[in-house]
């Protein structure tokens, strides 16, 4: 985490073909926020890349914007927090880098999994989940705001984030595949 008197870093993350909800709050959410607050990278997709870097620009905010990351860990290595889906894979990533998030699972996804696999984390202390129709500029503002303010707090979210990766997990899972194989 970046130190106190620092921005605080935000990585922003819809997925590969991003996230109209979060591509929609998240300029107003900055926007309402003392400058200097957060140093932003938010990854779009493709169809809502120029509206999002409008939608920074016209509220006067730098922010970088980009349709995808090709290189997460590096993004992930970068950030401080992140606001996201809750895909099963965003989950174990955000564990593994021990980084706290405002999860905000996709409404539409199968059976609702995507809540699950957040409260895994924010039931764990490491998130904050927020549900998709609940999202709105003032609370998030208000989120970021405490993070900025409280780094310690965000430490240890990150903490407790890292505390529930299960880095082996690929080798496990292919040492009981090969188990049954020779069963």
């Amino acid at each position: 985490v970046s130190s106190a008197t620092a921005p605080l870093r935000l990585l922003v993350v819809g997925g590969s073909r991003g996230a109209r909800r979060l591509n929609t709050v998240l300029p107003a959410a900055v926007a309402r926020l003392p400058t200097g607050t957060l140093d932003v990278w938010h990854q779009t997709g493709e169809a809502d890349l120029g509206a999002t870097r409008t939608a920074y620009a016209d509220a006067g905010l730098t922010a970088r914007v980009d349709p995808f990351i090709t290189d997460m860990p590096a993004a992930y290595r970068w950030a401080d927090a992140v606001v996201c889906r809750a895909g099963a894979m965003t989950i174990a990533e955000l564990a593994a880098a021990g980084l706290p998030a405002v999860l905000v699972p996709f409404p539409h996804a199968v059976d609702d999994h995507q809540t699950a696999n957040a409260r895994y984390l924010a039931d764990a202390g490491a998130a904050v989940l927020v549900a998709d129709a609940a999202l709105n500029a003032e609370a998030l503002a208000a989120q970021l705001q405490d993070w900025a303010q409280d780094r310690e707090r965000l430490q240890g979210m990150g903490a407790r984030a890292r505390m529930l990766a299960l880095p082996d997990a690929a080798s496990t899972v292919a040492t009981h595949c090969l188990e049954l194989m020779h069963a």
